[in-house]
């Protein structure tokens, strides 16, 4: 029986050659972004030269990987196209890399690599011309600009993300933060009518009650507190059908979302009146009559 506590590879990303395949049949931009996308989340293997500078040889684990010895120095190995160019080599599977492993000479010894580290590697490297991808009948050759523009986009994308959890942790209530609730002067259509139709579709919410939180003084959000269980899925359509609303402004609102057992969500029905209740739907009041 395997040992469940041994660590598994990381699971390989069929789609990526099914990708691969539908680009060879119909070269066009739609069918190249597909394989870029899944290109930078798909692991790779590379075929390699390990100089183990005299040490032992490292045993395979259970799994099959090795734990290579410190200051092993590994070689890429590099194929040349006809115009003598230089691509590192990058296989989806194991299949792959057996398709192209017939002759025994061409060293048996793979590694396993993720896009950004042949992205790093085509960068320093002159000699090289970019990254070949399955080697054969359905490869795919991809030049140092494409590769390098992919990286370039794929860092301000993770560094937009970072900024924005890390705005999204400062807005955070902390313990001895001064928080103030007070219910809007008026409640927007464009925001409550959605959420009262997600709401609707929710048997586990008997109302729903909408706050201006004020965190010290000046940070200014929306809190949203239903009455009823916890529901990540429920939080997550409400959030969605609110985000045009919070979005479309010229000044972007977030939108806290919290239940009735929470302290802060008590604190957001203390004294407030509901927008909706199970079985009536949204109330309306006087300046929603208006």
């Amino acid at each position: 029986m395997p040992d469940q506590n041994q660590p598994k590879a990381p699971a390989f990303n069929p789609k990526l050659k099914d990708a691969i395949v539908a680009l060879k049949a119909e070269n066009n931009p739609k069918n190249l972004n597909a394989v870029l996308n899944e290109l930078v989340r798909s692991p790779l293997l590379a075929p390699a030269n390990f100089d183990l500078q005299g040490q032992s040889a490292p045993t395979p684990g259970p799994d099959g990987r090795v734990q290579l010895p410190p200051n092993t120095k590994i070689n890429l190995i590099m194929v040349n196209s006809p115009e003598g160019k230089h691509y590192y080599l990058g296989f989806s599977d194991w299949d792959a890399v057996h398709a192209w492993q017939k002759n025994p000479e061409q060293g048996r010894q793979v590694i396993m690599l993720r896009f950004d580290d042949f992205a790093n590697m085509v960068s320093k490297n002159p000699d090289a011309s970019g990254m070949v991808i399955n080697p054969g009948e359905n490869s795919l050759r991809l030049e140092k600009p494409l590769i390098e523009s992919v990286k370039k986009t794929k860092d301000e994308v993770s560094q937009k993300i970072a900024a924005q959890l890390a705005e999204q942790q400062a807005r955070r209530i902390h313990p001895g933060d001064k928080v103030t609730l007070v219910e809007p002067s008026m409640l927007p259509d464009a925001l409550i009518d959605p959420v009262c139709a997600v709401l609707a579709d929710a048997p586990g919410v008997g109302s729903a009650y909408l706050s201006v939180m004020i965190v010290n003084g000046d940070a200014r959000s929306s809190l949203l507190v239903l009455d009823g269980p916890k529901d990540d899925k429920l939080f997550s359509a409400v959030a969605k059908a609110a985000r045009p609303y919070l979005m479309g402004r010229e000044k972007k609102i977030d939108l806290n979302i919290t239940t009735s057992i929470s302290p802060l969500g008590q604190q957001g029905m203390r004294g407030s009146e509901p927008f909706y209740r199970k079985g009536i739907g949204r109330i309306m009041d006087e300046d929603d009559d208006e």
